[in-house]
């Protein structure tokens, strides 16, 4: 996933539209167009603040999706696949401990099927 589908995805979880989130960081809401289909690469500076505004670490705005993604983001996809789990999650708007609580389970469960998938394929 893109740094700019990112952005959307963790924008549009929050119920931001651009013009919210564009006032959250304090840029225009072009700026976040831009930066969503990744026409603009955001500084530093300003990659902190967008972490800030949409509730997540700045490493889970930047690293690719081979590596474990953690966090909320990780749910959002999650649920992207799942929609009939996206409803429940969205009403429930989890506080960090919740988040840290969720992101624990599904660690474990992945854990969990990959040692599945490590014993099924040395048979």
């Amino acid at each position: 996933m893109s740094l700019g589908m990112r952005i959307r995805t963790l924008r549009k979880a929050l119920g931001l539209t651009q013009q919210g989130l564009a006032e959250r960081t304090q840029v225009s809401r072009i700026y976040i167009q831009a930066l969503e289909s990744n026409r603009r690469t955001p500084s530093m500076k300003l990659l902190s603040r967008l972490a800030d505004s949409l509730e997540v670490e700045v490493q889970d705005l930047v690293k690719t999706m081979s590596t474990s993604p953690s966090g909320r983001l990780q749910l959002e996809e999650i649920f992207q696949a799942a929609p009939e789990t996206e409803v429940w999650y969205r009403s429930k708007r989890l506080k960090a401990k919740e988040l840290r609580f969720v992101q624990s389970l599904i660690d474990a469960a992945i854990a969990r099927w990959e040692e599945e998938d490590s014993a099924d394929g040395s048979d």
